[in-house]
């Protein structure tokens, strides 16, 4: 990568291992709903003024329902449901090797050994996460994590069609399909009071968590991102992905106190390095082909 291409990626690591703190930060003022509704509504705000990129419909709608609403409204309820965020950066980065499982399952593509090795060694790491939470959490907030990554592994199935369009129009035209239905299910659920509370009852932590999770880690964070994968091979870019949870798990430490150690810490260590099995695995396919 150049110089500059370097640098990108590492200020959209950075932006996107904060976000997870970002988002704690949020649910300690908003619900997942809310907070969900809202953050989706602002980044769709673009639509106004912006055409429609030239993708199919279901493409958007694949990418907002699945990359967008499904992944962080779980994320969301994890964290609420007492999983602390360096925990779930970890869980979600299960998305690489779970989506080529559903594109083997789905879509007919074969997958390396390897690839299924890094799985399998990924989910003894979520085993072992799972049994250290116990206690302090909920084994539910565990599942709420992994339901997050799945998510996000289908919306990348509807991702990869979208290449072809301007990335920008996708996310903005992607975030407004969630947008409006989650708002709301936030009213329904949360209540006429703490669904419009960004309105009724502003904060400075709460809009300050809502900008940063739009503009930073919407908008040029995919942007950043999609520039990446189309100037380099995704192999080539996927494996920085694992430095995300490396971040996170610095500002969770800094900011909220949180610990790794026994139980957990190899845990993580294992889901990371499955991970990791299975982004190189896909590298060596991608320079075979």
């Amino acid at each position: 990568m150049s110089p500059v291409h370097l640098a990108a990626a590492a200020l959209v690591v950075v932006i996107w291992g904060f976000n997870f703190s970002a988002i704690r930060l949020g649910l300690d003022e908003m619900t997942p709903l809310c907070l969900a509704g809202w953050r989706f509504a602002l980044a769709a705000l673009p639509v106004l003024f912006i055409a429609r990129p030239d993708v199919p419909l279901r493409v958007i709608a694949g990418v907002g329902i699945f990359q967008f609403g499904g992944q962080f409204v779980f994320l969301f309820y994890a964290m609420e449901a007492g999983l602390p965020p360096g925990l779930v950066s970890v869980l979600v980065q299960l998305q690489g090797p779970l989506t080529f499982l559903l594109a083997a399952a789905a879509l007919g593509e074969r997958a390396r050994p390897l690839q299924w090795l890094g799985l399998a060694i990924a989910l003894a790491g979520v085993a072992m996460i799972a049994r250290s939470v116990e206690g302090s959490a909920p084994l539910a907030a565990v599942a709420l994590g992994l339901l997050s990554a799945l998510s996000w592994a289908t919306g990348n199935l509807f991702m990869r069609h979208a290449r072809g369009g301007n990335l920008f129009a996708v996310t903005v035209w992607a975030s407004a399909l969630p947008a409006l239905p989650l708002l709301a299910a936030s009213l329904v659920v949360d209540g006429p009071t703490r669904a419009p509370a960004p309105l009724l009852a502003p904060t400075g932590q709460m809009w300050a968590v809502l900008l940063y999770s739009v503009a930073p880690a919407m908008w040029l964070g995919y942007f950043i991102w999609g520039t990446l994968l189309r100037g380099y091979p995704a192999a080539r870019v996927g494996p920085i992905s694992l430095l995300i949870p490396c971040v996170a798990l610095g500002f969770a430490a800094l900011l909220f106190g949180e610990q790794l150690a026994g139980l957990r810490l190899v845990g993580v260590i294992i889901v990371l390095a499955g991970v990791a099995a299975g982004l190189f695995a896909g590298r060596e396919r991608d320079r075979a082909s």
